[in-house]
């Protein structure tokens, strides 16, 4: 049985072929680039780690000792695949970032003693659904128990924006450690979720209620029954799509990966970039030749009005002009609008014209299918408009 996690279930959701080949066909790729926000995400964790399992055993980390080993960790893990995608910045720049979080956080927590912590990057894994039907695991940036006996999950976050409580009130991957942490300390009473946004030097905290514990178990199991029940795995687009490793078997990217690679002039001869080119092209005559053919039709139209004419003939062609009136009713934004939406409303027949589909009200009042009053009460709120038409055809040869 395949063991799930809060990333994969948010991967499938994003983008169904990245998780197939990730975790179904276990496609192995060559990690080429490391994006430098995760570099030092992961450095930033590891220093917390070090400084919560020092006080475990009873040694304070001074802020000089943190950063000292901030550095250290910084040094021998960097390497040259690191990427820096925002222009004019350097690792410098992120290192004093890295170095500026962690500073905040000393000054805040320190000497890190406020609770117990029972474990630090906690690896476990637990049952849900009906007879605990589906595994899943979590890594926890760090379990702990204050005083109270209260478990207080934590969670530890670089990024450069701040969310709103709603959001962190909804958060799928901590309420799923609020579930486990449940299911292994079934005793425990209070469980209380903190995010830790370090860029910030602001904690935010958030808890989940029985029925929203139920809620949302129901909604996980309910999404591994549809990635359990897949047969088809879409390439979608989506915020994954700059992270991902398997642009080579992405039919949304594969063909940009492979004439990337291309010398220049191969490139311009490659088959898919000629017909792509041939298509633009055609495209664009499209769109001129549409203008120039509005023109002709209005100066065609003009020309029969102006000389009560309906048929007009040239060379191998003949153009046929016919004008009737139709109904017109006010768009959603215009005058009117909702005096209509209430007659149709109140008559009980909001169904019937798909929720004012103007359209459709048209052929209603055309094939009169309503009752009169109801049919007059509309009338009211239209009015006719003079609507042409334009029609090529050829002219029939006829040699007698």
């Amino acid at each position: 049985m395949p063991i799930y996690s809060h990333t994969q279930l948010s991967t499938y959701e994003a983008c169904p072929l990245m998780y197939k080949l990730q975790y179904r066909d276990r496609v192995e790729v060559e990690m080429e680039t490391e994006g430098v926000e995760a570099f030092v995400g992961t450095t930033v964790h590891s220093v917390l780690q070090k400084c919560y399992d020092d006080i475990r055993l009873c040694k304070v980390t001074s802020l000089e000792e943190m950063l000292s080993y901030f550095d250290s960790v910084w040094q021998k893990n960097w390497h040259d695949q690191i990427i820096i995608n925002k222009k004019g910045f350097t690792p410098e720049h992120y290192y004093n970032h890295g170095k500026k979080m962690l500073e905040d956080f000393y000054r805040q927590h320190a000497p890190f003693n406020s609770d117990n912590t029972v474990q630090t990057e906690m690896q476990f894994s637990f049952a849900i659904g009906k007879q605990g039907k589906y595994q899943l695991q979590g890594y926890i940036d760090r379990l702990a128990i204050t005083s109270d006996g209260t478990f207080w999950i934590h969670d530890y976050k670089t990024s450069g924006s701040l969310p709103d409580q709603k959001y962190l009130d909804n958060d799928r991957q901590l309420g799923l450690y609020n579930i486990g942490i449940q299911k292994k300390w079934p005793d425990v009473k209070n469980i209380k979720l903190v995010w830790h946004y370090l860029a910030f030097g602001k904690d935010l905290t958030s808890s989940r209620s029985p029925q929203e514990i139920t809620r949302l178990e129901k909604e996980v199991t309910a999404l591994i029954d549809e990635i359990e029940a897949a047969e088809e795995f879409p390439a979608r687009e989506s915020y994954l799509c700059g992270w991902c490793d398997y642009h080579n078997y992405c039919p949304l990217k594969k063909h940009i990966v492979m004439v990337e690679a291309l010398p220049v002039n191969e490139y311009r001869e490659e088959p898919g970039v000629v017909l792509v080119n041939k298509y633009a092209e055609l495209k664009k005559q499209e769109k001129e030749l549409g203008a120039e053919i509005e023109k002709v039709k209005d100066a065609l139209l003009e020309y029969a009005c102006n000389n009560d004419m309906q048929v007009i003939q040239g060379n191998n062609h003949q153009v046929k002009v016919t004008t009737h009136q139709k109904w017109k009713f006010p768009g959603k934004n215009d005058e009117g609008r909702e005096e209509l939406e209430e007659i149709v409303l109140e008559a009980g027949k909001w169904e019937e014209v798909s929720q004012l589909d103007t359209t459709e009200l048209t052929h209603i009042l055309e094939e009169e299918r309503w009752e009169s009053d109801i049919l007059d009460k509309i009338r009211k709120h239209g009015w006719y408009e003079d609507t042409s038409n334009v029609r090529l055809a050829k002219v029939k040869e006829i040699e007698e």
